[in-house]
Parts: C-alpha cells; sequence; structure tokens
C-alpha cells in the first residue's frame, strides 16, 4: 500500500486516494472526517470496499448526446485512458451504423457490428483521444453530426467484467489466447478486422454455448458445452471447431490474419462487487419463450440497466435496450438492433425491469415465441456507490415558465423521479419517475396526469427537458418548483411491481431497510386507491399523501428491510392482484438525507438531521392528528430564511404560500418556529419528517 507521507511531505490539501492507493499519488494528511468521507465513497482502504472498480458506475456507462459535427469531449466517468476498454456508438434518429472503437485497436479504427466488412480507419473522424473521464470524438458523421442524436455504451476493462484483446491467427488446432477476464467468458464477440467476415458470438445460455453471428439474425449455428475457456486463455480454433463444420472458417484462427476480441464476464454470485464486496455486475443466460403476454421472468439477482436479447432458435434481430434511453415498466421501450442500422424504435421493447432482474411482458415472436430459446447479456443498474453530497443525488430547479417546448434543466445527474409544483392555485403538483414513465397528482386519489413523457423527459444524463409547453409545468410568466431525486444506496430507490393479492415480500436496492415508502396504485382500475405512506418508525400505522388525515392502524406494510418491504395483503392500495404500483423508498444516509419524527412544543424546535449546511428540502406531517404535508426548499424563488418562508402542499392545489415564518436555518438541519400552527408544532404533537442537504 501506498504510504500516505510520500517523501515525508505532509501537504495542506491532500490527494484524494484512489484504487486502493495501489496506483495513486495519494499524500498528505487526513482529518477523520476527510477519512470518513473518503470510506463513504468506497475510496478509503477497508475490508469489504477498497477499489472504486468495485462499483458498475465507473466500469459502464449509457451516454445519450447530441452531435455539434465539430470535436465533442463525451465525459462519462469512465477512466479509458489508464484502463482502457471499449465504445460501442450508434446513431439513434437515423439509419446509421453500430461503430465499435476500442483503446487497444485505437480510436482511429472503426469495425461496425452490423456489417461483415473490415476495419477501416478514420483518423481524426472517430474517437480522437481516451480520457480518464471518457473520450473524444472527431467529426465523423455516422457519430457526431449536428442532426444526430446519439447514444454510447462504454465498456472498460476489468476483471469479472470485461476485456479486450487483439491476436494474430495461426491455423493451429491448439491456439491459446490470453486475456485479462479473471473468470471464465459469459459472452465473447469475435472479428477479424483484416478481412471480411462474420462476427463470431459464443454465448453462455445457461448450461451451454450459442454460436451466433453479431452481424446477422440467423438462429445459433449450434449449442454445446465448452471447455475452451478458462480464467485466463480461450482456444479460438477449438471454440469454434464445436459449432461448424467448415474448421476453414475465418471468423476466429485463419493463418496470419488480424483479430480483436471482446470478452464479457458472467457473475454467478461470485462478482466480488460494491460495497460489501459480493455483489454482481452482469450476468448472461437464456429463457424460454411462453408466447404469452405474460412472459417469463428471469432473476438476475439485480436490477439491469443495459439488456441485450437475441432468439437463439429462431431469425430474429439482435435488441438493445437501456435505461437511459427509456427501459422502463411500460409495455415498451427505444430499442435499439445491434445487426442493422435502423433507427431507435420507440415501440420496440416489451420488456420489464424488475428490483431482481426482468420480466418478458409481450407475446412476439422477437422476444417471447413459445419453446424458444433466447439468450441475454444484462448489466447491473448503478449507483452502487454511496454518495457524498447531497448535490450529487438531489436538485432544486425553480423558474418562470416560457410557454416554449423543449426546455433543458441542469441537475449534473441523471434523475430517476421528480416532483413539480407550479406556485398559483390549481397549478397541481406531481410526481412521477423514470422508471415508469409516467406522472400523477399528489393531491388526487385517482389515475390522474399520466403524462410523461409529454411532461418530462429524463432522456439525459444530466438533467431533463420539458419537451412541451405544458400548462401544469411551464406555462407563459408563471412560476415553478421543481425536484429531482437520484436513486442512490442508501438514500432513495424507485420500486415498479404489479400486484398478486397475497401477503408477499417486495424487493428493493435501497441497500438499507427504508425508513419512509411513499406508494401508489398507478393503474386506471385502481383509480380511487390514493397514495398510502409507511413509516417504520411508526410501525402498521399509515397515512395517505393526498389528504390532511392523521396516521392510523391500516397494518398495510408490516416489515421494512434491507431488500424487501412486506405488503400485508390484497388491498386495493398495495397489492391488488393484476394493478401496477410504484413506490418511493427514502432513508436516512449520514450527512445527505434523514428521515424522522420531532415533538411539537408550540416553542422553537431544532431538528438535528447530521448535516454541516442546514436542510435543501423539508418534508413535514403531524402523525398523530391531522395536518397537511408542508415543503419548504432552498431555492431561487423561495427559501429557508429567517422569515417569509413561502411554502406548498402535496396534499392540496392552493397556491404556494408566502410571508410566513415557520422554518428557520439551522446548520445541523432545520428549525421549527414558535409561529408554526398545530399542524407543525402543537405541544406534545407528532411530526414525520424528511430533509435533504
Amino acid at each position: 500500500m501506498t504510504q500516505r507521507y510520500l517523501g515525508g511531505i505532509i501537504t495542506a490539501n491532500p490527494t484524494e486516494p484512489s484504487e486502493n492507493f495501489s496506483d495513486s499519488a495519494a499524500s498528505g494528511m487526513w482529518t477523520m472526517q476527510e477519512a470518513l468521507a473518503f470510506s463513504k465513497a468506497g475510496d478509503w482502504p477497508d475490508p469489504t470496499s477498497i477499489n472504486p472498480s468495485n462499483f458498475i458506475e465507473n466500469v459502464f456507462s449509457t451516454f445519450v448526446y447530441t452531435g455539434t459535427g465539430n470535436s465533442l469531449t463525451i465525459n462519462n466517468g469512465i477512466d479509458l485512458s489508464s484502463k482502457g476498454g471499449l465504445v460501442w456508438t450508434k446513431r439513434r434518429n437515423s439509419t446509421n451504423s453500430n461503430w465499435f472503437l476500442d483503446s487497444v485497436r485505437g480510436g482511429a479504427n472503426i469495425l461496425r457490428s452490423n456489417t461483415t466488412d473490415a476495419q477501416f480507419t478514420s483518423s481524426g473522424l472517430a474517437i480522437t483521444s481516451f480520457n480518464s473521464t471518457g473520450y473524444t470524438l472527431g467529426t465523423a458523421s455516422d457519430i457526431n453530426s449536428t442532426s444526430g442524436d446519439d447514444v454510447s455504451w462504454t465498456f472498460r476493462k476489468q476483471p469479472k467484467f470485461f476485456d479486450v484483446v487483439t491476436y494474430t491467427g495461426d491455423g493451429a488446432t491448439d491456439r491459446e489466447v490470453s486475456h485479462n477476464l479473471g473468470t471464465t467468458i459469459g459472452f465473447m464477440l469475435v472479428k477479424r478486422t483484416d478481412n471480411t467476415s462474420n462476427w463470431a458470438c459464443i454465448a453462455y445460455n445457461g448450461t451451454n454455448y450459442s454460436c451466433l453471428a453479431l452481424n446477422s439474425t440467423a438462429a445459433q449455428l449450434f449449442s454445446n458445452a465448452t471447455s475452451n475457456f478458462t480464467s485466463t486463455i480461450f482456444k479460438p480454433y477449438e471454440v469454434f471447431q464445436q459449432f461448424t463444420d467448415t474448421p476453414a472458417d475465418d471468423r476466429m484462427n485463419v493463418d496470419g490474419a488480424s483479430y480483436v476480441a471482446y470478452l464479457f464476464a458472467h457473475n454467478n454470485n461470485d462478482g466480488g462487487f460494491g460495497s460489501t464486496g459480493d455483489q454482481d455486475m452482469i450476468k448472461c443466460g437464456s429463457y424460454t419463450g411462453n408466447g404469452s403476454s405474460t412472459g417469463p421472468e428471469i432473476n438476475l439477482g439485480f436490477e439491469p440497466q443495459w439488456i441485450m436479447i437475441k432468439s437463439a432458435s429462431g431469425s430474429h434481430p439482435w435488441f438493445v435496450i437501456d435505461e437511459m434511453r427509456g427501459f422502463n415498466a411500460y409495455p415498451q421501450a427505444n430499442t435499439l438492433k445491434a445487426n442493422a442500422t435502423a433507427a431507435e424504435d420507440p415501440a420496440g421493447g416489451r420488456v420489464k425491469p424488475t428490483a431482481t432482474g426482468f420480466q418478458i411482458i409481450t407475446s412476439s415472436n422477437d422476444y417471447n415465441q413459445d419453446t424458444h430459446t433466447f439468450i441475454y447479456m444484462a448489466i447491473r443498474r448503478g449507483l452502487m456507490k454511496a454518495p457524498t453530497a447531497g448535490t450529487q443525488v438531489f436538485d432544486v430547479q425553480t423558474y418562470t415558465g416560457n410557454g416554449t417546448a423543449n426546455r433543458k434543466f441542469t441537475t449534473g445527474f441523471p434523475i430517476d423521479a421528480n416532483i413539480t409544483t407550479g406556485h398559483a392555485i390549481n397549478y397541481r403538483t406531481c410526481l412521477g419517475a423514470r422508471l415508469y414513465d409516467a406522472m400523477h397528482e399528489t393531491s388526487v386519489t385517482d389515475f390522474s396526469y399520466n403524462q410523461l413523457p409529454n411532461w418530462i423527459d429524463y432522456d439525459h444524463n444530466d438533467g431533463y427537458d420539458l419537451p412541451q409547453a405544458y400548462a401544469y409545468s411551464n406555462q407563459n410568466n408563471y412560476n415553478f418548483s421543481s425536484y429531482s431525486f437520484r436513486r442512490a444506496p442508501g438514500f432513495f430507490d424507485v420500486v415498479a411491481y404489479t400486484g398478486d393479492g397475497s401477503t408477499r415480500n417486495i424487493n428493493h436496492n435501497l441497500g438499507v431497510a427504508p425508513e419512509m415508502i411513499i406508494l401508489k396504485n398507478r393503474g386506471a382500475g385502481g383509480g380511487g386507491a390514493g397514495w398510502l405512506v409507511g413509516v417504520a418508525s411508526l410501525g402498521n400505522d399509515e397515512g395517505a399523501l393526498h389528504n390532511d388525515n392523521g396516521f392510523a392502524a391500516y397494518n398495510l406494510i408490516t416489515t421494512y428491510s434491507t431488500t424487501t418491504f412486506t405488503a400485508a395483503n390484497g388491498d386495493e392500495q398495495i397489492n391488488k392482484s393484476g394493478d401496477n404500483y410504484i413506490a418511493y423508498l427514502f432513508a436516512t444516509l449520514a450527512g445527505i438525507s434523514k428521515v424522522g419524527t420531532y415533538s411539537g412544543t408550540g416553542n422553537d424546535v431544532n431538528v438535528d438531521c447530521g448535516f454541516t449546511n442546514g436542510a435543501r428540502f423539508v418534508m413535514v406531517k403531524r402523525t398523530d392528528s391531522s395536518g397537511s404535508w408542508y415543503v419548504w426548499d432552498q431555492g431561487a424563488l423561495n427559501g429557508i430564511a429567517d422569515s417569509t418562508d413561502p411554502y406548498f402542499l402535496l396534499d392540496s392545489d392552493a397556491a404556494r404560500v408566502a410571508n410566513t415564518d415557520y422554518i428557520d436555518p439551522l446548520s445541523s438541519g432545520f428549525t421549527i418556529t414558535s409561529n408554526a400552527g398545530n399542524d407543525l408544532n402543537q405541544s406534545s404533537g407528532t411530526y414525520l419528517f424528511l430533509a435533504i442537504a
């Protein structure tokens, strides 16, 4: 381990450690608070989490961007300059090829997965540099046109996740090619680069290996077991010999030919990733279609953010779906095809993510032909690393509507949920999530304002758009506030599920036991169910977001654990058979968020949340009696100040109220003042709060 005092020098501003200090220039002396912050981020030596490479956000990225026609730097947080990897880029809004560019062959050398073409070189047009936080694009119109909406998928080299190797064929039957995957290969792509050839794809299907061509819709050539993979080598001649009667096939080992191989792992409860060092990040396998709109449900052990699916039994495309472009719980998603130049199909996907995997929700032969075998590769959703600042996972925007479409807001991170409210009466407050791409009004019980993507466009890595000049989010000259949340361990999670009418455990990925759950039946059939709010510290007493009633013993959520919460029965509010639900889960994360309660006194009440610079968002609800859901924030048009603190109510569409003094700033949290009434500070009253730093 590198010493913290390099050369005996103690610096005033120490360099942040990285990669378990193994390749770090870390120097200086840290305070206890700094060490704890680094540890929370996974950047400090710890028996269970010592390497930033343990987290999916450091080795894989889906990045959507608009081309400029000029040099364009993509900052996706992936270190390609020192680690290396693959960038796979595809135009979304027109018919252009899939480009494969990697750090081993060099960014000017281009392969296209939808053709058999040899590698071609385009100096200055493709990737001009691989950087420590991404890469820089040249001016090639296929991937950087002024009219182009594009996506890139970046895979960084990392043991048990991904590797890139190049080799020269020798025609020998016992040829071995070394790799650094460090585990058995789950999915392998091999392409001859000096001449035309099909892309050889060897895919683990759960028991055997299927052989296919990435550039073709054709069914698998063969499926068989193979002993020609190890954690350090593969035998190209022997691998492909199992799948074809043409030993001279040029796909993997012609004497003198040049090849590149992209190797993807299959983690089978042995990945060793995450903050606890026992999580998987990538899985390969197969499922058998049943021809029903209620298709197979695949248990990965994690929620995916990226999936590629191909029928091994029939002639069907290679479909690629990801969370960033719209991998959601509706019966459609934005799909691209690895084997074709076709533009993105906005209704092509029929896959629903779950907290533990995904489910096929179509009878289409492309995804679910009865008795057919389908192979897949799936990559885990991030973040896996706990945030270290509230600004990494929560953002407030206050703005004046201008009545224009495609209005962009920058948050600095991809958002997973949003609350938008107008400041004037009847301008509604709505809550929605990326996961199911819809919005619901918080003050009503029915299936109202299911407006997304017409309301918010989540299709951005650093914020969101208002794609239309919708009255309730962007009417000209009216004021609005918008609150954006990112899913992160220990802070916030979103779960979409379908009710089954029984007492059941519902999986989540919060990583800790949720302390507050806000839940909505989002189907038209459950229109009268309203909003349910459960709080772990209040036991089986639950409330409703859409009214000011006190909490009562409804007993609908009975347990809150690190992996599940329990729906006690098939009540319409939580688990009616066949109804679809959305649940928002919050927890206390030191220095970031606090879920708790306080007792009213009638005097000033200081609520210590463990923050250092006060709260930017505060929600309060009285639980032992009636009282509205109050929300304050630190924003440009409002704020938590010493006086005149504007607030709005989640359970009402009334106008925002200004010129009150119910809350004051407090460095460790917030203060409820003696001016607050019974809703907020009656002596001996019990009050629930959520605060975010």
